[in-house]
């Protein structure tokens, strides 16, 4: 008979997106080889040179993960809260820990030995892709990092960081509170910054009136950072990518975030079926973006921005994937599910080879292949919540996808590939945009918010096809790289306003 701590691990364990939906013959499995851990603070977890054999959940409490010099120096790596996993790249890749583990305060983990885990990925290959999404996500989050500490000013990375630590749903107006959990000499290590340099870059976005500090509360001024974006496209040069909860975790994170009265839903409040609508949306948008994106680099066009974004967006879509698996579906939305899971391999594959104009042709097919697959999935999902704001945020989403579908069809027109066929999509995609944001301004007619950013919305879409009929007067190098800015600042805004469509009251 299970004990009480068996049964207790079971149910974390079935939590974890890491594990959702396994077998029971899977949860025993892990379960028999799981065990808890509790740590007082400053306690070493592990030290460098360690063999690696478990994989670790934060259950409770805070754990930093950082690389030592022989001088004693330390650069923090990350900050693991509750609800997080760490040490699966040293379990299946050096089998020995590179950097130490160590608990920043009070700490509960659980310990999944890494023998039982190889079992179970052999069991239910899902777990062996969970992993790897992860990773990937871990990797392209380090890539964004080192990107900004060549691009962007202290000031700017530390903006960036918070926007990220605030999420996806923050609102475009109001206020975001924010509480920080770590001492700032901790975060200005994890941010490779000294102490003083955290400081200064607090004070001058303060001072700029992006946010309000009082110790270690943090407002982030929303409107404020919007136009501040938005009127200095340089001052957000990478984009990282969403930061992954886990189900379980409770209020004693990395940073405990909440918006001012009045401020849309968090994630966590939205309807289980519009928050699936919003991620298989996200991955019609995606398809498209990474065609952009391919298409800049075979023509050597704004290269590296276009690798960095094209990297990012196919690990972001990997990751969706495996939450969009883990969600709850209709027979018709898990069809499409495998449809889209099948398309996305080659053409992931196509995207990771060097873009040349022979396949640019294959890409032109191939992608509208995945999109289609994608929308099918969406609909699915859309079918399932069967409410007026199920349409609401598909049709929004679907505006978010056109925005980067108008810019893959410009580079496509202006490569000579299928250019009748690119000439009449363009036009398509023009009618549907213009008649779906005047849908979604009828429909939310009372909710001011929402108002003012769909005028931003059609102020940045008019701006976009300018953009794409000044080939006229530049070179295609410059038009290009006006197309991909003014599309990319489309797509924030754009993303916004699905977020508000997602938060309104069911």
């Amino acid at each position: 008979m299970p004990s009480d701590n068996d049964i207790a691990r079971k149910n974390i364990l079935k939590t974890l997106p890491l594990f959702a939906g396994l077998a029971q013959e899977c949860l025993g499995e892990l379960v028999r080889g799981s065990r808890s851990a509790a740590y007082q603070r400053g306690q070493v977890i592990y030290r460098p040179g360690d063999p690696a054999s478990e994989i670790y959940v934060v259950l409770a409490g805070q754990v930093k993960l950082a690389l030592s010099s022989n001088r004693g120096q330390e650069k923090v790596i990350d900050v693991m809260d509750a609800g997080r996993s760490f040490g699966e790249a040293e379990l299946f890749g050096t089998h020995s820990h590179l950097a130490g583990a160590q608990a920043v305060k009070p700490t509960q983990l659980l310990c999944i030995a890494g023998e039982c885990v190889r079992r179970v990925m052999a069991l239910d290959p899902r777990v062996a892709e969970r992993i790897i999404n992860a990773l990937a996500h871990r990797q392209i989050q380090m890539e964004a990092e080192l990107a900004a500490g060549h691009f962007c000013s202290g000031s700017q990375r530390l903006l960036e960081f918070l926007l990220w630590l605030a999420g996806p749903d923050r609102p475009p107006s109001g206020e975001t509170q924010m509480t920080l959990n770590i001492s700032k000499r901790l975060l200005a290590s994890r941010l490779d910054m000294q102490p003083e340099t955290l400081s200064r870059a607090l004070r001058d976005l303060a001072e700029a009136g992006l946010i309000a500090v009082d110790k270690y509360h943090i407002s982030l001024r929303n409107t404020k950072i919007a136009r501040y974006l938005a009127d200095e496209p340089t001052a957000r040069s990478i984009i990282l990518p969403e930061r992954l909860h886990l189900p379980h975790a409770k209020g004693d994170g990395y940073a405990v975030v909440s918006s001012a009265p009045g401020a849309v839903k968090r994630s966590g409040d939205i309807r289980p079926f519009c928050d699936a609508i919003n991620k298989a949306g996200r991955q019609r948008m995606l398809s498209q973006r990474m065609a952009k994106s391919w298409l800049m680099l075979e023509r050597g066009v704004m290269s590296r921005r276009a690798r960095l974004i094209l990297r990012q967006s196919a690990d972001m879509f990997d990751s969706q994937m495996a939450e969009l698996d883990a969600l709850p579906g209709s027979a018709e939305s898990r069809a499409a599910y495998s449809e889209l899971r099948e398309l996305w391999r080659p053409y992931r594959a196509l995207l990771d080879s060097q873009p040349r104009r022979d396949t640019a042709h294959e890409l032109f097919d191939m992608n509208e292949s995945v999109l289609a697959a994608a929308d099918k999935l969406t609909l699915g999902f859309e079918k399932a919540e069967g409410t007026l704001q199920g349409r609401l945020v598909n049709l929004a989403g679907r505006e978010r996808m056109l925005s980067q579908r108008a810019a893959k069809f410009f580079m496509f027109r202006n490569m000579g590939i299928q250019v009748s066929r690119s000439r009449a999509e363009l036009q398509r995609t023009d009618e549907e945009f213009s008649t779906a944001l005047a849908e979604l301004a009828a429909a939310t007619r009372g909710q001011p918010k929402i108002s003012d950013e769909l005028q931003k919305v059609a102020q940045h879409w008019n701006n976009l096809q300018s953009a794409m009929t000044s080939h006229d007067r530049l070179s295609f190098a410059p038009t290009a790289r006006k197309v991909f800015a003014t599309s990319e600042n489309l797509l924030q805004r754009m993303d916004a306003a699905v977020n508000l469509y997602a938060g309104l009251p069911g």
